[in-house]
Formats: C-alpha cells, sequence, structure tokens
C-alpha cells in the first residue's frame, strides 16, 4: 500500500511539474533542425534550407501545451 501511494506521489509530481513547464515555457526548440530554423547541408559547413517542421523559427509548440489548448477550444465551443 505504502509502495503505491509513493508511486502515485511520484507521478503526480511529474505531471504536475510537466503542466507547469508548460505553461511557463510553451515552446520548445525544434527537434529537426535543433532550434536554428535550417537543416544543415550534406557537407555541414553551411546552413542550407528552411525548417519545414518548425516553419524556420526554431521552436515548436510542447505537446502538452497543444493539448491544453485544444481541450480550451472544446470548451468554448460547447
Amino acid at each position: 500500500m505504502r509502495g503505491t501511494l509513493t508511486a502515485t506521489g511520484i507521478i503526480l509530481a511529474a505531471l504536475l511539474w510537466y503542466a507547469g513547464s508548460c505553461i511557463i515555457r510553451p515552446f520548445r526548440d525544434c527537434w529537426l533542425c535543433d532550434g536554428r530554423g535550417h537543416h544543415r547541408s550534406k557537407s555541414r559547413r553551411k546552413l542550407s534550407r528552411p525548417c519545414r517542421w518548425c516553419s524556420a523559427t526554431g521552436k515548436r509548440l510542447r505537446l502538452g501545451r497543444r493539448a491544453w489548448n485544444r481541450a480550451r477550444r472544446v470548451q468554448r465551443q460547447a
């Protein structure tokens, strides 16, 4: 019983931490271009083309923030 409460507390703390980080910093670096906004050429010397995943901004909306925005949109439409 005590192990279950400890595991539940750890999971709850992790969820609260992630929710807080989504509120404080809703954007994260793009995983494909590493936040540069452009891909490197095959020779790795220069930036060659804009990243299509982040639209050349270097930032992407976090998954938790995207879910939060979707839930709020559904609630407003109801």
